[in-house]
Formats: C-alpha cells, structure tokens, sequence
C-alpha cells in the first residue's frame, strides 16, 4: 500500500505539466535528435558523431521511440521523450525505495527517501528533462540494487556489472560510483568468491565499455588526430572534456562548482542543505555500520567529482539527488530511534513539515509556469514564414519538429546552432564561415549564452540580423537582454532574418562609427585630420542616423551641433570647424559651409517626418530661410548656392559643384514657400552642364572640386587663385556630385539627373576595366593619383547605379565591399571621410537612401 501510494505520488509530481516545464533545452533536442539519426538514418548522430558521449542513452530512446511508436507520439519529438524520463523516473523511485530500505531496514526512511526525490523541485526540474544523467542513474541503480539482493548469487553480480557498463556507456560520470559499487560487492558476497566476484564485476564492466573503444578502433578514430588529418578522434575529445572548466578551487566564487551550487540553492535549498548535513552524519555513521558506507562513498566520490575545479553544469546534480534523498531518509530514520517508539510517529510528522513540505512548497511554478510554449510558437512561425530551402540556425530542441512530415515541409537546411558554431563540416563547409549565407536564426537562452562565452559563427550571424518575431519571457522573473547578451531563464525565443548583406554593412558600419567616431552626446570627430569636428561631419552624422533610424543618436548629435556649432551673431547657420587645443576643443572658423548646412537642414526634415518631432521642422524652417539669405545669391537674375555666407572671392563667388543636391532642393521648395527653392535646382543642372562640356572641343569633362562664378556675368572660372592648385581637379571633393545627382535621380526620376550621369557612364567603365580607376583626375580625363580610393570610388559607383545595374553590382563587389571589414569598417577604419562615403556609396547601392518627406 506505502509504495504504490508512492509510485502514485512520483507520477503526479513528475508528471503534471512536464510539457510545460521547464523549457526544453538543447540537450534534449539532441538527444532526441541523435535517437532519430540511429532508427531513421542508420547513424549515431544527424552530424559528424565525434565522440562527446557514449551512444547508450540515445540508443535508449530510439528503442523507447520504436515502442511507442514513433517519436511524435505523445506530441512533439521532446514530449515523447519526456514520457520516457517519466518511466524511468518512477523505476528509479521504486528502486531507491528498495535500496534505503535495505541499507536502513526503514519503511520510514525508505518512504522519506523517495518522498524527497519526488516532491524537491530541484529534481523535478532535472528529471523531466531528457538527460543522458537520468537514463545513467536507472542503470546505476539496477546495478545497486542487485547487489543487495538477500541471496546474493554469482548471476547478479554479473548482472549488476552488465548494467553498470550499460550506465558507463550512457553518461560517464558513472564511473565515480565504482569504489562504492565494489566496496558493496565485498561487503554482500561470500567469503569464498569475494576476490572472484570483484574481478567477474570489473570483468565485465569492461568488456562492455570496451565495445565504445572498439567501435572507434575500427572506425579509424580511436587515437588522435595528427597533422593533415581531418577527423575525429576518441581520444582527443576525452582529452578535450577531461579539460573543460575554468580549473578554480571550488570554493573560489568564480569556479563552475561555486556558481552552479548557487544556483542549485535557487531552485530548492531545502534537500540540498538537509541533504548535505545528511551525508556528513552519514559518514559518521558509516564509521560503525558497514551497510551506511555504500551510500556515503557513493555521495563523498560523487561530491568529489563536482568539486574537482573542472566544468559543473547544472545537470551535473541529477545523480546526487536520490543519494541527498536516501542519506536524509537513512539519517532521520538512524535518529528517530533516540526517541521511545510512541514518539516516532509524531517526530516523523515533524520532520515532514520541516524539511519535506517546504521543500515541496518551496515554489510551485513546476505545476503552473508554460515555459515550453515559445518554442514550439517558434516552430510554428518558421513553418508559417520560412522555405523549406532556406538555411535556418535553430535550438537543437525543435531539430526534430522541422521534420516531422506529419506538421508541414521538412526543413532539411535547419541546423543546430552548437553545430554551425564548432562543426567544421557545417561552420566552413556549408557555411563558408559566412553570415551571408545563413538566411534565419532563433535565439533562445542557451545559444545567447553561447554567444556570450565564445562569440564565433553564431555571434556574426546575430550582429547581421534582424529581430522579426519574439515570444516571451513569460515569467516576470526572467530577466532579458540580447544587447548585453544576458539571460536568466529558457522560457523565451526570437527569430532573426539574416539582413542582405549591403543593409548589414550599413548597420554594422553605424554602430561602429558611433563607437569609434562619435564622442561625448554626439561630437563627431575626424580622427584622420587630427581629431578635428566639422559641420560637414556632423551633417553626416544626421543623415545616417536618420537613415539608420536611430532616434537617439540621432538627437544627441543634433544637440550637439546646435549647443557648439549654431551660435553665429546674424542667422541659424553652423561654424564649420572646431579643433583640439590642449584639452579643450574650441572654434577655430566661425564661416558656414553650404553643404553641411542643407544636409543638416534636410537630415531635420527628414527627422520630422521620421520620428514627428515638430521641433525638427521648426529648426530646419529657420535653417533653410538662413541659408537662402547668406549662402545663395543672385547673378543676372539667376539664384545660385554658392560654397557659404563668405563666400565671396574678389569679383566673385566661390562656388564647390559637388554642394550642388538638387533632390534637397525639391524639398526645400516645399517647407519653404517664400523662396524660389526650384531656381536653385535649374542653376545647379545649368553650372553642371557648362562644366562637363569642353568649350573648344565638345568632348565630355569632368566637374572640377572648385569653380569661381563672376558676381556680375555668372562667368565659370578657375578658384585656384583661392583655394589651392587642386581646385581644378575631379578629386575628393568633385566625386560627391554624382552620388548627389544620382539622389535626384532615385528620388525624383530626375530626367536631367539621369542624362548628366548618363554623359560619364563610359568613361568611368572604360577607366575602370581597362586603365584601372584613379582617385583624382584632371577635368579632361587624365589621372593625377593612380591608385583607387574608397571615397572616389563612391562617384563611378553612382553613375552605374543609375545607368546600368548589372555594372554597379560588378563595380561595388569588386571596388566597395571587397573592402569591407565584418567588424564594422571600409579600408582604413580611421578615416572618417572614407567610413561616411563608403557608406553612403552603399546606402545608394542598396536603395537604403530613403526619401521619408
């Protein structure tokens, strides 16, 4: 009646919400998995199988699977096995019933035994989950219990090191009960076949564990690889799991045994603190009774494993539970008997509600929490919204979910995340080490704590995602954050699309250019000139924050700029430069540059209209009002923008082509009604085009970094005699007016925009297929500096983009992201001018630049 009132007991608690709690892990998935691989596919594991752990535990489980069935016969793949720790765990609960009783001739501790191996929630938590650990301690436990049959015969020590081995193969960790296992052996056997029985025992433990180090042998992968060679290796990963651990003393607070004891405390204190106490009274004990010693080396040799400053993962306790529960029965039951017999019934009630009971209460989110649901939603979205073909990175958990052919297409290209982060095979094979080839991933807690301590394959794919759907955490106790790489529990999922590789460029290269060039709340600094901030860079800044919708940023450097750069006497307009002078920066030139000022103005507007800050308009209202009052004039009755507020130049006007922005005109001219905004964009095209044509020959030119532009006749002459020999090149500067024509042309399907590119279109091809691309040039078509530049590159880039798509493609992988560093960069991270030019080139590639007025 006690043990089926027990066994009745152990299946509810082990049983009610098992599919719910606690998540399942990516062991289990691989377990699962690996089971699969064995029944359906004639292999060890879906992947290179190298030795990690002995297969008998997933042999186990396909055997399990057969039985019943199949493996989605109780629900998904991981619920199926689930029922199968729920066997093995009632089996275990009867045996260690049997054990205690026979150790402490105790129906009392036998039931207080059990009792606390079923109720402690840290065991529930453990049990359920389809562990390599709960298939060992059934094998190890037959083994025991066989031992301490009553008419102990020559059969069940055989039989008992048979099952023995069996626990070996399944987990390996078996072997730390051994010293236990044969002190019990010469303890129940005859005095005549002791020594017999002890060597049969070891005879045939192994002989059976050998069969894992034939199975190698003959596969070729017993001993370790040598140089050249490309396999696995028995012996090398032993040597690999053997090392595993950060090698503390345990009671160091940063070893795996401190921190993971911690968080066995979390989960139930109770059977740990009694238990613990339990095992130390018990080796007192065993001093006098040799039946206690069995169960005290079994825990003080297990204890011993844990503490030996090597890797402790928190499954690591599931064969210490049943010990911790037999070692409190045996100990309570040993004190009791201090008590006249009247009063051990009530002293047993006690003990009941002061260790059992609480540590049953001690929380009850094993019966209530649903920590499996975003999961298996997870799984639902992936059939609802991936290919069949796609390449996904999964939790190894839903491996099997993915092919069930019962629930939708079977998605062959799924991989665990542990695979595609170690696995050469799949890593570099399949992969090619390469993000761009991976098309989703779901993040669970396990993989974001993989990325946390490894970084690697998985980290890349993650830092080039998009988050797409999120389900959880659905305990206000979880704590969640994927930024900081940070998780405290499974019961969560994400899915992540692989961005095209232009938009992760542009995110990865954001993120690091604020890292690396952008300071206090949002100073932008050229670290390539002697950490000077311009307003140019801090237009820059604007844009691809608010390209990259990046609100915060995007304010911070924005008040940056108005609170350094906006403090001119007469009107809204920006000091361009400030430069370091000792610790402090300070303004060195308080003149404007018209092209810092329109991008600002528009970076403004085009925040507004992101983001729906009235402010934002409101400032660039009164920007664009100021620079049509000091940065554009009148000639001959023409508007044109010329280079600042000073920009005149004796009986000129200093003028730079590549200011010119066309498509930021168009939508001044629609904020600002009292100024003819449409003028300027026919003066730009008419300055252009004056520029491109040779007067004596006709031939195609190209626009030159500066021109000065007579006050009286709007005559185009050279601006040499004010800014420097240069001025008459196609060089760092001249580049940008393709990129800003070709804005026109995206946004507005300018027909002008599209023939002035159209003009350039051979020339830049033939230079680039046949004489190599030149960073600079004369305005006839002759290089000055040979050898490519990044930024330059970003003017042909433009003219293919809009003149031939098949051209630009080819262009931009061979001259842009061949460049391209994955942590963030193009060529020389410190250049602040190639960072923002190669982005944009990329921006206007990949059709990122939106127009959001």
């Amino acid at each position: 009646m006690v043990i089926a009132l027990l066994m009745i007991i152990t299946v509810l608690t082990h049983g009610v919400n098992m599919f719910h709690y606690p998540y399942y892990t990516n062991d289990e998935g691989t377990y699962m998995s690996q089971a699969w691989s064995m029944s359906e596919e004639g292999k060890l594991a879906p992947y290179t199988y190298w030795y990690d752990h002995a297969p008998a535990g997933w042999i186990f489980i396909a055997m399990w699977a057969k039985l019943t069935g199949g493996y989605f016969t109780f629900g998904d793949a991981v619920a199926s096995g689930r029922i199968f720790m729920l066997v093995l765990h009632v089996c275990i609960a009867g045996m260690l019933y049997f054990i205690t009783r026979k150790i402490s001739n105790s129906i009392l501790a036998a039931t207080i035994a059990v009792l606390l191996f079923s109720l402690s929630p840290l065991g529930i938590y453990f049990q359920r989950r389809i562990l390599l650990d709960n298939i060992m301690v059934f094998w190890s436990m037959v083994s025991i219990a066989l031992l301490l049959r009553k008419n102990l015969k020559m059969r069940h020590i055989l039989l008992s090191g048979l099952c023995f081995g069996i626990a070996i193969l399944t987990k390996e960790n078996a072997i730390f009960f051994i010293p236990a296992i044969l002190y019990g052996i010469s303890l129940y056997s005859h005095t005549i076949y002791k020594r017999i029985a002890i060597v049969l025992w070891l005879a045939i433990v192994g002989s059976v564990t050998s069969l894992y180090f034939f199975y190698a042998l003959l596969k070729g992968e017993f001993f370790p690889v040598q140089e050249g060679e490309h396999r696995v290796s028995l012996l090398d990963t032993l040597a690999h799991q053997a090392s595993r651990g950060l090698g503390y003393p345990f009671w160091n607070s940063a070893s795996d045994f401190y921190t993971t004891f911690v968080t066995w405390l979390g989960k139930d204190p109770y059977i740990l603190i009694f238990g613990v106490a339990s095992v130390l009274v018990l080796g007192i004990l065993a001093l006098r009774n040799k039946k206690l010693r069995i169960p005290a080396l079994l825990s003080a040799f297990f204890w011993a494993f844990l503490m030996r400053g090597g890797l402790v993962i928190d499954f690591y306790v599931v064969p210490l539970i049943p010990l911790l529960a037999l070692a409190i029965g045996v100990v309570f039951h040993k004190m009791t008997q201090i008590f006249p017999s009247k009063m051990r019934f009530p002293v047993a009630v006690i003990f009941l509600m002061v260790a059992v009971l609480p540590s049953a209460l001690y929380t009850h989110r094993q019966y209530t929490n649903n920590e499996t649901k975003p999961q298996l939603d997870a799984v639902e979205w992936i059939r609802n919204n991936v290919s069949a073909d796609d390449n996904v990175i999964i939790d190894d958990s839903i491996y099997l979910e993915l092919r069930n052919p019962e629930k939708g297409p079977i998605f062959r290209n799924a991989d665990w995340y542990a695979k595609a982060q170690l696995d050469p095979e799949i890593r570099d094979i399949k992969y090619g080490n390469s993000w761009k080839n991976v098309d989703y991933m779901m993040l669970g807690h396990e993989a974001l704590e993989t990325i946390r301590n490894d970084g690697g394959f998985i980290s890349t794919v993650l830092q080039n995602s998009d988050l797409v759907a999120s389900w959880g955490p659905l305990s206000s106790d979880t704590y969640l954050n994927v930024e900081q790489q940070k998780s405290t529990n499974g019961d969560w999922a994400q899915m992540y699309k692989v961005r095209d590789p232009d938009e992760a460029y542009l995110a990865n290269a954001w993120k690091a250019y604020k890292t690396s060039q952008i300071v206090s709340y949002g100073q932008v600094i050229d670290a390539y000139n002697n950490g000077r901030t311009t307003s140019e860079g801090q237009s820059y800044a604007l844009l691809r924050a608010v390209w990259m919708d990046d609100k915060d940023e995007f304010a911070g450097v924005w008040s940056w700029t108005k609170d350094h750069m906006q403090y001119r006497t007469n009107d809204k307009l920006f000091s361009w430069l400030w430069e370091k002078r000792g610790e402090k920066y300070v303004q060195i030139d308080s003149e404007t540059a018209s092209d810092a000022d329109q991008d600002i103005a528009l970076a403004l507007l085009m925040a507004y209209k992101q983001w729906g800050d009235p402010t934002y308009l409101k400032n660039a209202q009164n920007i664009i009002s100021d620079i049509w009052t000091h940065e554009v004039v009148e000639i001959d009755g023409k508007h044109y923008l010329v280079s600042g507020a000073s920009a005149r130049r004796g009986d000129g006007y200093l003028i730079n082509p590549s200011y010119f922005s066309p498509a930021t005109y168009k939508i001044f001219a629609e904020v600002d009604l009292e100024h003819d905004w449409i003028s300027v964009v026919d003066s730009s095209y008419s300055i252009l085009n004056e520029l491109s044509v040779a007067a004596s020959s006709g031939d195609v030119r190209l626009p030159s970094d500066w021109v000065l532009i007579d006050a009286k006749t709007g005559t185009l002459g050279s601006a040499s005699t004010y800014v420097s020999n240069t001025a008459d090149q196609y060089g760092y500067d001249a580049f940008r007016v393709m990129w800003r024509i070709a804005l026109d042309a995206e946004w507005n399907h300018e027909p002008r925009a599209e023939e002035y590119l159209r003009q350039y279109h051979d020339f830049f091809h033939e230079k680039w297929k046949v004489q190599g691309l030149a960073s600079v040039y004369t305005t006839d078509g002759q290089p000055v500096i040979d050898e490519g530049n990044i930024s330059t590159d970003v003017g042909a880039l433009s003219v293919f983009v809009v003149t031939d798509e098949a051209l630009a493609e080819e262009f931009y992988q061979e001259r842009v992201a061949h460049t391209y560093n994955d942590d963030g960069y193009w060529g020389n991270p410190n250049n602040y001018y190639d960072q923002n030019w190669a982005w944009f080139g990329t921006a206007l590639y990949a059709g990122k630049l939106t127009n959001f007025w």
